[in-house]
C-alpha cells in the first residue's frame, strides 16, 4: 500500500463520509477509505474514542464564536448558545449519535461550556446552582435535538403533514377517556419544532432568574 500522509482533518473528513454513507465507523473501514494502514490512525489520536469525540466536537465548530457578551446580558448570552448548540445537533444527528452518551470534551464543547457557565455566574447564581442550571439546559437543549432530528430531516411539507397526523390521531381519542388531550388536540405540534423548544427555553430561563440574586445588589450594611 502507498504511503498516504494523514492528518487529523483527512481522517475526520473519512469519518464523516462513512456516516454520510450510512455506513459504521470501523477501523478497518476507516483503513480502507483512507488507503492507509488502520494503525496509522493512532498516530494522531491515542484510540477511536478520542477519533469520535473530536468529530462530535467538529460539529460544534463555530457555535462559540461571537456570542452575545455577558456584559450585554446573560440570558441573551445563555439563549444564543442554546439555539446555536441545538441547531449544530439537528444539522449532524449521525455525528452527534456517536457521542450523545457523553460530551466531547475537546476544544469547541469546553468553549461553549465555558461561555454559558460564564453566563448563568454573572446572573448572579453560586458555583453549585451555576453547575445545576448549565446541566438543566444542556439536557433539554440535546434532549430536543434528539427527539426532533427525524421530523427535522424531512422536508417543510412532510413535516407539517407529519404534524397533523399526529394531531388527527389525539382528536381521534375516545374524549369519555381522554377528554383532556382531545380538548387540546388542534394545538399540539401546532408551529415548528424551533418555536417549541424557544417557548421551553424561555421559561426554563425564567425559573433560572427567578433563583438567581443579581451580582450588582450588594447587602445591606448593618449597624455595629
Amino acid at each position: 500500500m502507498a504511503r498516504v500522509r494523514l492528518t487529523r482533518t483527512s481522517i475526520l473528513d473519512a469519518c464523516a463520509a462513512l456516516l454520510a454513507e450510512g455506513h459504521e465507523i470501523t477501523m478497518v473501514r476507516l483503513g480502507a477509505r483512507l488507503g492507509a494502514d488502520p494503525s496509522a490512525v493512532y498516530r494522531h489520536f491515542r484510540d477511536k474514542d478520542e477519533m469520535l469525540r473530536a468529530l462530535g466536537d467538529r460539529a460544534l465548530d463555530g457555535v462559540a464564536a461571537g456570542l452575545p457578551s455577558v456584559a450585554d446580558g446573560w440570558r441573551p448570552l445563555a439563549v444564543a448558545a442554546c439555539l446555536r448548540l441545538r441547531t449544530a445537533l439537528l444539522d449532524h444527528p449521525d455525528v452527534v449519535a456517536l457521542v450523545r452518551g457523553r460530551p466531547p470534551m475537546q476544544r469547541n464543547e469546553f468553549a461553549l461550556t465555558e461561555a454559558v457557565i460564564d453566563a448563568l455566574r454573572a446572573a448572579g447564581l453560586d458555583d453549585a446552582a451555576a453547575a445545576s442550571a448549565y446541566h438543566a439546559l444542556m439536557e433539554l437543549t440535546v434532549g430536543s435535538a434528539v427527539l426532533d432530528a427525524a421530523v427535522h430531516a424531512l422536508a417543510p411539507a412532510a413535516r407539517r403533514r407529519e404534524y397533523a397526523a399526529w394531531r388527527r390521531a389525539y382528536a381521534a381519542l375516545d374524549p369519555v377517556e381522554h377528554p383532556h388531550t382531545v380538548a387540546v388536540a388542534r394545538h399540539l405540534y401546532a408551529g415548528g419544532a424551533d418555536a417549541r423548544f424557544r417557548y421551553t427555553l424561555d421559561r426554563l430561563l425564567d425559573g433560572i432568574a427567578a433563583t438567581a440574586v443579581p451580582t450588582a445588589t450588594a447587602a445591606p450594611a448593618t449597624m455595629g
